[in-house]
């Protein structure tokens, strides 16, 4: 017999209680929640590799071995970012690579209407 604490108990009334929304999430919102949490793992992955990189080049900089320009290499690194050529980066961008990605993802895709409410949920929560 459950308990009222027992996980299944909560995971039913969840169903029950979510039931009209689970209907609609279908196979797009579960590849788009993969998706999400694969970027999310991807994004840390490579925002690591970028802080190790930094924290040794300024310590190389600031030991005198080498001489940096961040402001060259910022300029080199909004470059490829900035999808509307105004020199700058901000929600503009965002939402051009998003509406690439989006596009690019959802192609082809059954019961895609879902996926960038999984994105979402699975870059958040993932």
């Amino acid at each position: 017999m459950a308990s009222n604490n027992d996980p299944i108990d909560v995971v039913q009334k969840f169903i029950a209680k979510n039931s009209d929304a689970l209907n609609q999430i279908g196979f797009g919102g579960v590849m788009g929640y993969c998706s999400g949490l694969a970027f999310r793992k991807a994004s840390r992955a490579v925002a690591g590799i970028i802080g190790v990189g930094f924290i040794g080049l300024q310590t190389a900089k600031s030991m005198g071995y080498i001489d940096v320009d961040w402001n060259k290499i910022r300029d080199d690194a909004i470059k490829p970012l900035d999808a509307n050529k105004d020199g700058k980066l901000d929600a503009e961008d965002a939402k051009v690579h998003w509406q690439t990605y989006q596009e690019a993802m959802k192609d082809s895709v059954p019961g895609a209407g879902g996926f960038s409410a999984g994105f979402l949920l699975g870059a958040r929560r993932g």
